[in-house]
């Protein structure tokens, strides 16, 4: 069919409907591109007020330029009927995820997170979106998420073309006021904001009812039951955004999107990693801030640089533990108390904005020569570019500041022996990822005998801060374990700065310390300092699939499988990233590939209990129950009291339905000394059990 210059097959291009309009993909023949069209329906056209508002729709939503609203292209009539070009997206709407699931946290505060991005700039430019839903919600994915539909959106300052006391918007999620029909203003937005997050986080609505009288009044009657309340181990500092927006009164709300987003920002940190506080490595010292240097030389660029400077000391002091004190000069003779000077210049052009900083020792004697760092952002929103530039700069400080130092690569020379060191480190590897506890103490020890033969070898000290992180998820979460892995990690990196196994190892501890953007970047270190480093592949593939970005995640999880085909994990977590992608032939194929190899390669390592482990939640997922719990029990019968070997069979016994005999599991592994709470909060394979009284005990 063509309409206009675009052309379509009104069957199968189908995307949406709705009453007053309906949505193909489409191609626009004049510029070969394929686009998502929306034409107003040929009886709507005959009411003055409908083509009012699909006029006001396309105004509003080209007003807003944002990487997290959906562009608009072009807005026109062809034969008398009105329509709307916008740009197509490939992805899934919210509302047909948590058809399937609810969102694990970490990937949540992501979406929220952009949603409340979009929303800040919907707000301050004077507009109310009306209409906040998870089918409004659409998830793209490489991760990114997008705003749409616009349709009912109208100015603050607006006259009001929908008569009053009439209900428009989608009730499940509309504000008090909004029922009422009441006139609104953006805190309606932030009501509906906190029901959608409520839903996607808990998988419940906040007001519930079996009509649409009662979903009404318990929307202005009703509170909603805290979410913690609801799915065991709920963030508390994300739980408490959530009630806020959800508020009754629209004056107990955030005033708007931008203070709802920048309450998100806070909780990030906590929320990411699964749930877990992240605990800051904490340093000792003082570090002094001095005025930030800014070009070209105005007020505008003078105030901004003065904002960067109030952040970056609120932010140092709460990431480091340091006293961060605002000097008046960056001269370093002028301070006379040890510490740190961190200095910096600000250069803004347009939307562009670079820091260069550096970081030397000040104080009585110092002669520590400084170091020297660059960061560079472009954002057309000023305070987004902002908030990236601080990052990045406290993201620098804090690796020179926490950076551990090695004895001389001298002392000792005689007594190393390189050639034991390389092969009790390969020796150790082997083991460490068959996945028992007595693996891992037997890898500890090797690589510690690897190090005393070699002091000098990268990979031993890599391995060996890999084995600590998983010691502190076998010994109860002990922090001490966590902590050593990252001093570990960064003195491989000292031995050889191009070990890419450091950096996973790194990767790694800051992932289970809940720096998962630290994480990401020491992964993408990894490859690119070794393309061939195959457990970098693996942990960022699968961070970045709990993070929702499917795209980026699937070739990543397919490299690590191609790299180390017997690594059965690799195969799991690509099996799940295809189904929630929905390419289901896809994901069955993956499914098959990773039970012949696990087959395979236990009838030659009969005691890889990793490869068991997922061999049964594979056989659990494709439907095998019997041969599942099979392997489960041979499993157990190879290592019964191992906290990890019991938490994985838990999960397979969950995914079987047998949740009795699953909270067995769960219990005996803690009772082990396995950190069962560094998963619950984000493994889905446990979401059958969330309800049960015994589950939301043991996750406190």
């Amino acid at each position: 069919m063509k309409f206009g210059n675009f052309e379509f097959e009104p069957e199968t291009d189908r995307l949406g409907e709705g009453p007053q309009s309906e949505v193909f993909r489409a191609v626009d023949a004049r510029l070969g591109r394929t686009v998502a069209l929306k034409i107003l329906r040929p009886h709507v056209e005959f009411d003055p007020e409908a083509v009012t508002r699909f006029e006001r729709e396309a105004k509003h939503t080209s007003a807003l330029e944002h990487p997290n609203i959906a562009t608009i292209y072009e807005y026109g009539q062809d034969r008398g009927t009105s329509y709307i070009v916008m740009e197509y997206l490939e992805g899934r709407a919210l509302d047909r995820v948590l058809a399937d699931r609810t969102l694990g946290y970490e990937e949540g505060l992501r979406v929220a997170l952009q949603v409340g991005d979009a929303l800040e700039l919907v707000h301050k430019r004077g507009l109310i979106h009306r209409d906040l839903k998870p089918a409004n919600i659409m998830l793209l994915a490489d991760g990114t998420v997008k705003l749409l539909d616009f349709g009912i959106c109208r100015s603050t300052g607006e006259t009001n073309i929908t008569q009053e006391g009439m209900l428009v918007g989608t009730v499940l999620y509309m504000s008090p006021e909004q029922v009422r029909g009441h006139e609104l203003d953006v805190r309606s937005d932030v009501f509906a904001f906190g029901s959608v997050l409520y839903h996607a986080l808990t998988g419940h609505l906040p007001f519930r009812g079996k009509s649409f009288p009662e979903v009404c009044m318990a929307i202005l009657d009703g509170e909603p039951r805290r979410p913690s309340a609801l799915r065991s181990g709920f963030p508390p500092a994300l739980e408490e955004i959530i009630l806020r927006c959800l508020a009754r009164k629209p004056e107990d709300r955030y005033p708007d999107g931008t203070a709802v987003h920048a309450a998100l920002i806070s909780v990030e940190k906590d929320v990411s990693g699964g749930g877990r506080a992240a605990t800051a490595h904490e340093l000792r010292g003082r570090l002094f801030l001095a005025p930030l240097g800014a070009e070209p030389q105005n007020e505008h660029t003078a105030s901004f640089a003065g904002g960067i400077r109030r952040d970056l000391a609120a932010e140092l002091v709460r990431s480091t533990g340091l006293e961060v004190e605002l000097v008046g000069s960056d001269d370093p003779a002028t301070i006379e108390i040890e510490g740190y000077l961190l200095r910096g210049r600000l250069l803004l052009d347009g939307h562009n904005g670079t820091m260069e900083y550096s970081l030397r020792r000040v104080g009585p004697g110092s002669t520590e020569a400084q170091v020297t760092g660059v960061a560079e952002h472009v954002d057309a929103d000023e305070w987004g570019l902002q908030g990236q530039i601080v990052r990045s700069v406290i993201r620098g400080v804090r690796k020179e500041l926490t950076e551990q130092t090695l004895p001389s690569a001298a002392e000792g020379d005689s007594k190393r022996d390189p050639e034991l060191g390389a092969a009790l480190a390969h020796q150790a590897h082997e083991v460490l990822h068959r996945g028992t506890s007595k693996h891992l103490m037997s890898a500890i020890s090797t690589f510690r005998r690897s190090i005393e033969a070699d002091p000098s070898c990268a990979l031993a000290h890599a391995g060996l801060a890999e084995a600590l992180v998983r010691k502190y998820l076998y010994w109860d979460g002990d922090r001490s374990f966590l902590n050593e892995a990252l001093e570990t990690a960064r003195r491989a990196l000292v031995v050889d700065t191009t070990c890419a196994e450091a950096h996973t190892s790194l990767g790694f501890a800051l992932a289970m310390s809940g720096d998962s953007d630290g994480a990401l970047r020491e992964y993408r270190l990894a490859i690119q300092r070794d393309n061939d480093e195959w457990l970098a592949h693996r942990f960022m593939g699968a961070l970045l699939a709990r993070q929702g970005n499917l795209k980026a995640a699937s070739p990543l999880l397919r490299r690590a499988i191609a790299l180390a085909p017997t690594h059965i994990g690799s195969y799991d977590h690509l099996y799940n990233v295809l189904q929630r992608l929905d390419r289901y032939e896809e994901g069955l194929e993956v499914a098959d590939r990773g039970i012949e190899a696990a087959r395979a390669h236990l009838r030659d390592v009969p005691d890889d209990q990793e490869a068991r482990l997922h061999l049964s939640l594979l056989l659990a997922r494709m439907g095998s129950h019997d041969e599942a719990r099979a392997e489960c029990e041979r499993a157990r019968a190879r290592a019964p009291k191992d906290g990890y070997t019991l938490f994985h069979i838990a999960c397979v016994l969950a995914l079987l339905g047998s949740e009795d005999e699953s909270m067995d599991a769960l219990e005996e592994a803690q009772s082990r000394g396995y950190y069962v709470r560094s998963e619950l909060w984000s493994n889905t394979d446990l979401d059958s059990l969330r309800e049960l009284e015994r589950f939301q005990k043991l996750a406190g």
